[in-house]
């Protein structure tokens, strides 16, 4: 059975996911890359339940590794498939990010998808999953914390933080930012719209696809890891040139991790490229928001109506990502 849906074809929000509350069940799959360390597994499954919810493992969080994936691209897309499709689940959690969900994203139920909405966690390489499942089944999302981020190096704060948004029943208003002083505005303006986005990487790879982001009066969320400005400046452009910029609404820079030049005399510095992109863009555009790799960091819902406003620096969720 062919699943791709059509190139242009898009699905507008009906149904909202449930609210996700303390007993629920949370599925934990790994439809992208392997985990560095297996020993963490358990203990973030066991932090899962300290939270107060019960978990059930998907078969790609102990499957056999296939190199820098965390299990064939069958075993990881029959595990997304089958956590939206089992009456049991009430959300998703992925474990981690990595490398791997765009080979499955032509191997989804999409259908299925859309007729049982749950609140879909993850982050960096699970972008391509938010972009198609906004795509083709048309809910919300969430951009946040997976699983192996409740174990090892934490941030307390930003976890508490994830456990009120993933748990939230109404608009999360405006976001908090803890250090203000860190916010640049590249372009004045307010403006509202419908945010979507994430890892960049993931944004310009689907760019020409039937699962790319559809920028049309949108806030644009970015973020990165670990790409050199040039790498940035060059993924930017595939956006500039397939018109994003155009049509969207405005843009929000979230936390750009090691996103430092080797060789820092035969580069432009990020602020650089950004500048080039959005100083002259003509509408909102506000950097230095919390949100991506590293700490402290935001849990973003994507996928639902929000208002930027670049010159008061500052982020407002105006609708819930879950229904009642």
């Amino acid at each position: 059975m062919d699943r791709r849906p059509d190139l242009y074809s898009f699905c507008p929000v009906s149904t909202l996911p449930r609210p996700l509350k303390t007993g629920a069940c949370i599925a934990v799959i790994a439809p992208s890359g392997s985990p560095e360390n297996e020993n963490h597994v358990e203990p973030a499954i066991q932090a899962l339940r300290d939270y107060g919810f019960r978990v059930q493992v998907g078969k790609s969080v102990h499957a056999e590794r296939v190199g820098y994936l965390a299990a064939t691209d069958e075993v990881r897309a029959a595990d997304v498939n089958a956590a939206f499709a089992d009456p049991d689940v009430d959300a998703i959690l992925c474990l981690k990010g990595g490398y791997g969900t765009p080979r499955i994203l032509d191997m989804l139920d999409y259908a299925r998808i859309r007729d049982n909405p749950k609140l879909f966690i993850g982050y960096s390489d699970i972008t391509a999953l938010h972009l198609a499942i906004a795509r083709h089944a048309g809910f919300p999302t969430m951009h946040g914390f997976m699983a192996l981020n409740l174990v090892g190096d934490r941030d307390e704060r930003s976890l508490q933080r994830w456990f009120e948004t993933i748990t939230a029943e109404g608009a999360l208003g405006v976001l908090p930012i803890d250090e203000p002083h860190a916010l640049t505005t590249l372009s004045p303006g307010a403006t509202e719209g419908r945010l979507t986005g994430g890892n960049l990487s993931l944004v310009s790879a689907l760019v020409g696809t039937s699962y790319a982001l559809d920028p049309r009066g949108a806030i644009l969320f970015l973020e990165d890891v670990g790409e050199e400005p040039y790498r940035v400046d060059r993924m930017l452009n595939q956006l500039r040139l397939a018109d994003y910029f155009e049509q969207c609404a405005g843009v929000v820079l979230g936390t750009w991790k090691g996103c430092t030049p080797e060789e820092p005399e035969r580069s432009m510095s990020l602020y650089q490229v950004f500048s080039d992109y959005f100083a002259r863009i003509g509408k909102p555009v506000l950097a230095g928001v919390p949100a991506g790799h590293g700490y402290p960091a935001l849990t973003i819902p994507l996928g639902v109506a929000a208002r930027l406003d670049a010159n008061q620096g500052m982020l407002e969720i105006l609708e819930s990502a879950v229904g009642t």
